[in-house]
């Protein structure tokens, strides 16, 4: 097996706390030269995701209330939360949070899923120069709702093959 040498790309997004989609922007146009006579594309081999407050902790929920949150890695922009079968998904996570308490604090119960290259054989390849992190979190949390993702990736020159595989999967 070739020796990969990986490397890390780390974006964040402030998905508020109001239901309100948002999204920012991750430059990868450093990675994926197709214009040039060695082209390279972008693999995404695996996804760490946090969700946090501003301060880097759990973020609270009003007292005795259930929310949820969102968040979305796509190649092409968005206006709001897409469904996996979204052809530009990469990678995607939801979550219902309930804080049971009486007062303000972090939840403690919750339903989580999400979607990640690290789910897929070969992880995820990408041609395009920008990716998009969005998310979402609704006005059950107190404060604004942070998603961070740090992206482990490699690149690899363009080869028939991949390109198929690539143009496949964008079907």
């Amino acid at each position: 097996m070739a020796k990969m040498n990986s490397f890390f790309i780390r974006a964040s997004v402030n998905a508020g706390d109001s239901n309100a989609f948002d999204d920012t922007e991750i430059d990868i146009g450093s990675y994926t030269d197709l214009g040039s006579s060695s082209p390279e594309l972008l693999r995404i081999h695996n996804i760490n995701v946090a969700m946090t407050d501003s301060a880097g902790f759990v973020p609270t929920m009003t007292a005795d209330s259930g929310g949820s949150a969102a968040w979305q890695l796509t190649t092409q922009k968005q206006t709001a939360i897409v469904l996996q079968n979204d052809r530009s998904v990469i990678a995607s996570g939801r979550g219902a949070f309930r804080n049971p308490d009486s007062s303000v604090l972090p939840p403690t119960q919750a339903f989580e899923s999400q979607l990640l290259p690290q789910d897929f054989t070969q992880g995820y390849l990408c041609a395009v120069p920008t990716l998009y992190l969005g998310g979402l979190g609704d006005g059950e949390f107190t404060e604004d709702v942070y998603f961070t993702v740090i992206l482990e990736c490699t690149t690899e020159k363009a080869t028939k093959s991949n390109a198929v595989s690539l143009a496949v999967s964008q079907m």
